[in-house]
């Protein structure tokens, strides 16, 4: 029997998470809920090449504690898989599972090491969740980004498995799940997924938001995905995205705005310059068809100055010299 339960479910629109140790008697559960799906975008986004000095450290340690027993080794194993977790929560199953394992190891006296601590299970986790993110990340821009085809979810899903064919690798693999319903508390009865691995808790995720068609977006400021449940012309997530503590909304807000007021300022120079030499016109010192012709290249230069390829003070510059 193992010696811990680890479980997740969704319920109210969050994603819940509950585990707890059973060989300590009246372990109580820890339980910690998020805002579904933010625990599979958060992890789409992790640099998980930035732990792999960590996950080798890891490797080199269960190396050296297959040949001695030392078990300052297994410590340094569970002190590295406790920093881990602290990464991300589905990260949590995993450092659980290994002091399970390591348990198991002391009580068969140091036998099968190999089997109970298999030191690529950890090793790969780098390779393994990279592979995944692309996977996954193609997978929301196939169907469920919302600013893609204008088809069911199905149908997209459909044409993106089957351009894939027998390309396994670029497409996420769904794997078998056994579900079960239980009773979770006094007010809660829901679909629970009792998971073996970080890979079964990534795969429930991603088969909720298939399931849910979740709605997602890129964000015009960080460009990741985000999801929405209202109104679908936000273009800015909630992250906090700079050293101020500002998130993309906010920072999409100034940035409108600026532009906004940019364009404005635009807008009064060639005014202010037209209404100049419109006057000339009544004054008959300018030909019309020479007051059009500059119209139109003012206008040219006007654009040029909104999207930036030129500064106002050059657009001012060229309206005072034209």
């Amino acid at each position: 029997m193992i010696g811990y339960e680890f479980k997740t479910y969704l319920a109210n629109g969050r994603e819940y998470i509950m585990y707890r140790e059973k060989e300590i008697r009246d372990a109580e559960w820890t339980r910690r809920d998020f805002a579904f799906p933010d625990n599979l975008i958060s992890l789409l986004y992790l640099d998980i090449w930035q732990y792999e000095p960590l996950t080798k450290k890891i490797e080199k340690t269960l190396r050296e504690y297959y040949r001695t027993k030392d078990e300052q080794c297994a410590a340094a194993v569970m002190e590295a898989l406790d920093e881990l977790a602290g990464v991300h929560p589905y990260f949590e199953l995993t450092r659980l599972d290994w002091k399970y394992r390591f348990e198991q190891v002391r009580k068969h006296e140091y036998r099968d090491m190999l089997d109970l601590l298999p030191r690529k299970m950890i090793s790969h986790i780098p390779s393994n969740i990279d592979t995944m993110q692309r996977q996954i990340k193609s997978l929301i821009a196939a169907a469920l980004d919302i600013d893609g085809e204008k088809k069911s979810v199905s149908e997209k899903l459909v044409a993106y498995y089957n351009r894939a064919g027998d390309d396994i690798l670029s497409v996420f693999q769904f794997q078998p799940r056994s579900m079960n319903f239980e009773v979770i508390d006094d007010k809660t009865f829901a679909e629970v997924l009792h998971p073996k691995t970080i890979y079964d808790l990534i795969d429930f995720s991603v088969r909720e938001c298939v399931k849910r068609e979740v709605k997602m977006r890129v964000c015009k400021n960080c460009g990741r995905y985000f999801t929405f449940t209202g109104r679908s012309s936000a273009e800015y997530c909630n992250r906090v995205c700079d050293d101020k503590g500002r998130t993309c909304k906010e920072v999409g807000a100034s940035l409108t705005w600026s532009k906004s007021r940019g364009s404005d300022a635009v807008f009064m120079e060639y005014r202010r310059e037209y209404k100049k030499r419109f006057a000339r016109i009544k004054r008959g010192t300018v030909e019309p068809d020479a007051f059009y012709a500059w119209g139109e290249k003012a206008r040219e230069k006007m654009a040029e100055c909104e999207e930036g390829k030129l500064s106002l003070e050059e657009f001012s510059d060229w309206l005072k010299r034209s």
